[in-house]
């Protein structure tokens, strides 16, 4: 007779299309259930568009306008996760993300102590508020394990906080969705993407931590190089009417295209030329993954922490290099300071040392014109190597 399989709680904020984190939840999810496991996702907040997720799937669907209005919700929350656990007598909860990290360690240890908590870190938590910072040392030590998605994270959690139950999954990538996406057709208002060229996109919520006016601001210069390129940045987020007052500021309206928010993005990225990346600081971004899987060449700054771990493996996370650093899959560039944004073209404020050799490597890439497409077997091995969906589900599972 077979042993019965544990039963699983994955709590995340919420499965929106477009996180990182959220398609890894529910990725995960998708997984413990085809094998065998009874598996629950909870989550605070409900999505117009969710990931797909085969499992159980329950939702609070609290609706705060504010973090004002969330206040009244955290006792409620922390108690409900805790009931929730044991009216379905949950073996093991997983947890993404701060938010969920610490309401499902609160209900362990208030309501629930016996339940076994794993929890996943998805940013550099150093980037993070005081409290925040507060919290993850004082509730991560109680988990049964920490997860980050990146060596530096991990290295982070270890020296700055202390912890000793850590250990790295990195994001992961599905060939063969992959190219079923890439199959797909464009909609029919990304039909010219098809025809631009040389064109360098890049993906990213528009926020601070994506940097994109050093993008943009950068972008001018290549294309005095390149006439003919364009710049696409697929996403959404507050920063999109300072971008598009900056891209016309620069006189780049005909050059630069904010596209927003668009689920299937690997068909995007398989009209481009190279992929630019421009964070201050990351996680492990799965934009970054999801170029290397379509073939494209990166161009990326070396921030804390990911796109030295997925571009240049041979790298050590605390080595020092010298930049530009050229590797099989794109080009290291040095991270501009963590400074406010800068919203004037180069006209009113000339690009600092770092927008510059941004520059100087995406018309470098341009114009060399770097092989690239899925059948490249060195683009295929690197994703085998450390990115194979298969061994990352694997390695979740082993954890319970």
């Amino acid at each position: 007779m077979h042993k019965k399989k544990r039963k699983i709680l994955i709590v995340i904020g919420v499965l929106w299309v477009g996180g990182g984190a959220e398609k890894v939840a529910a990725y995960l999810g998708n997984y413990l259930t085809e094998q065998g496991y009874e598996t629950h996702v909870l989550t605070f907040y409900e999505a117009p568009q969710k990931y797909p997720y085969n499992g159980i799937y329950h939702t609070f669907n609290e609706q705060p306008k504010s973090r004002l209005q969330k206040i009244p919700y955290m006792p409620v929350r922390i108690w409900k996760i805790a009931r929730y656990a044991r009216q379905h007598n949950i073996d093991v909860a997983y947890s993404f993300l701060e938010e969920a990290n610490f309401y499902t360690l609160f209900a362990k240890l208030l309501f629930f102590r016996q339940l076994p908590v794993i929890v996943s870190v998805r940013n550099n938590l150093n980037q993070r508020g005081r409290l925040f910072r507060l919290l993850s040392r004082v509730l991560y030590p109680h988990a049964k394990a920490v997860v980050s998605v990146t060596r530096t994270i991990e290295h982070m959690l270890r020296v700055d906080y202390g912890l000793t139950n850590t250990t790295t999954i990195y994001n992961s990538i599905a060939i063969e969705h992959v190219e079923r996406q890439m199959g797909e057709p464009l909609p029919p208002s990304c039909h010219r993407l098809a025809e631009r060229s040389p064109l360098i996109m890049s993906v990213g919520r528009l926020t601070r931590q994506k940097g994109q006016w050093h993008l943009i601001r950068a972008f001018g210069s290549v294309h005095n190089r390149h006439p003919d390129a364009k710049l696409v940045i697929v996403g959404t987020g507050e920063y999109k009417a300072n971008l598009q007052k900056l891209i016309t500021d620069c006189g780049l309206d005909d050059a630069v295209v904010l596209l927003g928010a668009h689920e299937n993005v690997y068909r995007l990225l398989a009209c481009a030329d190279v992929f630019a990346f421009s964070s201050l600081w990351e996680g492990m971004p799965n934009t970054m993954l999801e170029a290397l899987a379509v073939g494209l060449p990166i161009v990326s700054t070396d921030c804390v922490s990911g796109p030295r771990e997925i571009i240049a493996p041979e790298v050590g996370i605390r080595e020092s290099i010298q930049y530009p650093y050229e590797t099989p899959y794109g080009i290291l560039t040095r991270v501009p300071d963590n400074q406010p944004p800068v919203w004037q073209s180069p006209a009113d404020m000339p690009l600092n040392a770092a927008e510059a050799q941004l520059a100087d490597a995406l018309a470098d890439v341009l114009g060399r014109r770097w092989f690239r497409g899925p059948a490249h077997t060195s683009y295929r091995h690197r994703i085998a190597e450390s990115f194979d969906h298969s061994t990352s589900m694997h390695r979740w599972e082993k954890l319970l």
